[in-house]
């Protein structure tokens, strides 16, 4: 899912100078093949400072959310929403399709969308309501935290992998059926929104896992750590003068700051120039990592100790898989093998079956815009209630109908084993 290849690809970040102009450019292999990069590319004034490569493309970089999804957000927040729905309104009912369209962009974006307002880390699982020889499978997955932005798609790529995976075990162990012969029609996101009233704690503000597992965080050889009160100064100075020149810093400020970028084709973080400072002493210039939020706005810098090149290249060049202990599966990406270890390897997901007599009601839901998805979406503004058949009173609405953040007048969710009845009633 993040990527378009089945290989890791090998990539190289190129500064490269030509007349009065430097430009930045992505390349990598994939097998014998090199593929430049269509979407990292930058062009600047060859006097100019590093920082104005990114810069001049940071709000394409970041998130913007619309008027609209902002009210949805706060209102999301008031009415403390945890629990989503992705719903299948068409008559396709294709289980890969639909799962696969869903993670693959409908829930990182709703995933990036709760990172917003200062929010630091997200709890989530996912269950898939499956519907095979009449009958519907609830499948859950174990609940996984990201604690970085940048960690969301790869968070979500592993989840995904991991409960086709289950599901495609269970249906052929229990009903001798394959991923081909099931449907789905709903998904159902449940989440956690965590923020440290700490300002001054820099640790919810962790490092992306493609660095956090890299040497970037290795064990430091070195005893010279700057203190709190040189880190203090120092973020004084970049936070003023950020402000004031524009990412302009003056001569005299004798450190190297880098900032980090992400590939929109490969999904690789990469570190990246901001402000490279000649050194005048014996001692080199100590490093830092310029860290902000999902919105760009900065948060803390971290202190680099191992060189910058090696931590863009220390991931790239590995041809020997990696392999969990556990359960033998094997990784070409350290982080990805992160994430499934926390997963337990899939131990922790669930599969429940929905009684024939039974209906799960979800009223008063929130619809949210499809900006991601053809998919609808609605979070859930009250619980659930389970009424038998004989009970149930159909409640008609509109699924196509505009989105709206009237949620007194919101749709209802309404879930039975009747796989080719409407999602509504």
């Amino acid at each position: 899912m993040n990527s378009v290849y089945s290989e890791q690809p090998i990539s190289s970040f190129v500064f490269s100078s030509e007349g009065t102009q430097q430009s930045f450019h992505h390349q990598w292999h994939v097998g014998e093949q090199l593929h430049e990069c269509s979407s990292c590319y930058s062009s600047i004034d060859a006097d100019e400072p590093p920082s104005q490569h990114w810069l001049r493309h940071a709000e394409d970089q970041r998130p913007q959310l619309s008027k609209q999804q902002q009210a949805v957000l706060d209102i999301i927040e008031a009415r403390q929403i945890e629990t989503f729905f992705f719903c299948d309104e068409s008559a396709q009912h294709q289980l890969q399709q639909f799962m696969a369209e869903t993670c693959d962009r409908a829930v990182p974006e709703l995933l990036r969308w709760m990172f917003h307002n200062g929010t630091q880390r997200v709890e989530f699982n996912v269950a898939c309501y499956v519907h095979v020889q009449n009958q519907v499978l609830i499948f859950q997955s174990g609940t996984l935290c990201v604690q970085h932005h940048y960690d969301i798609e790869e968070c979500v790529s592993v989840v995904y992998e991991l409960m086709t995976q289950r599901i495609a075990n269970y249906l052929c162990s229990s009903h001798d059926v394959s991923l081909e012969e099931c449907s789905i029609t709903r998904m159902r996101i449940q989440l956690k929104r965590r923020r440290d009233d700490n300002e001054s704690s820099e640790s919810p503000s962790a490092l992306p896992l493609q660095l956090r597992q890299e040497s970037i965080t290795g064990n430091s050889t070195s005893s010279s750590s700057s203190s709190e009160t040189e880190l203090a100064s120092l973020r004084a100075a970049y936070v003023k003068h950020q402000r004031e020149c524009n990412g302009y810093f003056p001569s005299n400020m004798r450190v190297n700051l880098y900032g980090l970028q992400q590939c929109r084709i490969t999904k690789e973080l990469y570190v990246v120039p901001y402000h490279i400072s000649e050194t005048l002493q014996q001692r080199p210039n100590k490093n830092f990592l310029i860290l902000n939020d999902i919105m760009g706005q900065f948060q803390r810098l971290h202190e680099l100790h191992a060189p910058v090149a090696a931590a863009n290249n220390s991931n790239r060049s590995r041809s020997r898989p990696l392999k969990c202990r556990r359960c033998r599966v094997e990784f070409k990406c350290r982080s990805r093998l992160h994430i499934h270890q926390e997963l337990r390897c899939g131990q922790d997901f669930s599969v429940d079956s929905m009684h024939p007599d039974i209906v799960e009601v979800y009223e008063q839901c929130l619809p949210i815009s499809r900006c991601a998805s053809q998919y609808a979406c609605y979070g859930i503004t009250r619980p659930k209630t389970i009424m038998r058949k004989g009970q149930f009173v159909p409640i008609e609405c509109d699924w196509r109908r505009k989105s709206s953040v009237q949620v007194q007048h919101g749709p209802c969710v309404v879930i039975s084993n009747a796989q080719f009845t409407s999602p509504c009633k």
